[in-house]
């Protein structure tokens, strides 16, 4: 039997992207680990999706958020088994 999530989750799913924003604007870049900085430009591109695992995968992929942000479009296409899942 698998349980339900609560409300509770998923309103605090909800305010993921802002609450990440306001942490941005309030403390700075150096207070978010790079994976979230990642998701904070990955939201952009997918307005209604987590971003935490592929930007997790990308930096994998890269090294760093440098690197990530730096590499050629072309390069950035994750195999099959790397995409994010819907």
């Amino acid at each position: 039997m698998t349980a339900k999530p609560s409300k509770d989750t998923k309103s605090d799913a909800a305010g993921h992207r802002g609450r990440l924003r306001e942490r941005f604007m309030k403390s700075g870049p150096s207070a978010l680990p790079d994976y979230e900085m990642l998701e904070l430009l990955l939201f952009q591109a997918q307005p209604r999706r987590d971003m935490k695992a592929l930007a997790k995968r990308l930096l994998k992929k890269f090294g760093s958020f440098s690197a990530t942000i730096s590499a050629e479009p072309a390069d950035c296409h994750l195999n099959r088994s790397m995409q994010h899942k819907r």
